[in-house]
């Protein structure tokens, strides 16, 4: 499961930091979120810099700066908006999401799952990937890498599972993803799989 936010990894809900659609055109849109986020990121770093230790005079320069800023606004005003875009492009830039880590990207997918189960006991196996295959990040996958991601993630997948008068299909528990969604969930043992499942399928390559 590759952490790079460009890449065709299995994201559920697959959808980036800002806006809707692929992350790699997502990560290029001028979207107001991002660039509030990089503001408040700018702003962060400036006022860690003007409060650092054994800098007395960095206050009274940013104040000094900030006069000269308005006088120059109100003669020219042309200057204020170039120096408003220039500004608006350094938070846009500051704000560009980082690349979510392996434990993001399980803890998406287990997500994924908990939306899609709702609030019923349990979801079959079949219907999980129906609705994966659906969303653009997971249309590459097929069912064995599917299942693959599932095992991968710590989701424990039941040889059979009961939904309302319908049972005797494989499965997921609600009660196993809400454990893995705790504060606190454990690591999940490499052989923890279904009763009688092949070795063979355990070892199919993990996207």
């Amino acid at each position: 499961m590759a952490a790079d936010p460009d890449a065709d990894t299995l994201e559920l809900p697959p959808v980036p930091a800002f806006g809707r659609g692929r992350p790699r055109r997502a990560a290029r849109r001028i979207h107001p979120r991002r660039i509030a986020r990089g503001n408040r990121t700018l702003l962060r770093r400036l006022r860690h810099w003007a409060t650092a230790k054994n800098t007395p005079g960095r206050l009274a320069l940013l104040g000094a700066g900030a006069l000269t800023a308005a006088r120059t606004a109100n003669h020219e005003p042309k200057l204020l908006a170039a120096a408003t875009a220039a500004y608006a492009v350094a938070a846009w830039r500051t704000g560009r999401p980082l690349p979510p880590t392996e434990d993001d990207l399980k803890r998406r997918v287990i997500e994924g799952v908990h939306a899609l189960i709702s609030d019923q006991p349990a979801i079959f196996l079949r219907d999980v990937y129906a609705a994966f295959q659906a969303r653009p990040a997971a249309q590459h996958l097929d069912d064995t890498r599917l299942r693959a991601v599932l095992l991968h993630c710590g989701i424990t997948i039941h040889k059979s599972v009961r939904i309302g008068d319908q049972t005797g299909r494989s499965g997921i528990k609600a009660a196993d993803i809400r454990a893995l969604l705790s504060p606190t969930p454990a690591n999940t043992p490499p052989d923890r799989v279904d009763a009688g499942q092949s070795s063979a399928e355990e070892a199919v390559d993990q996207p």
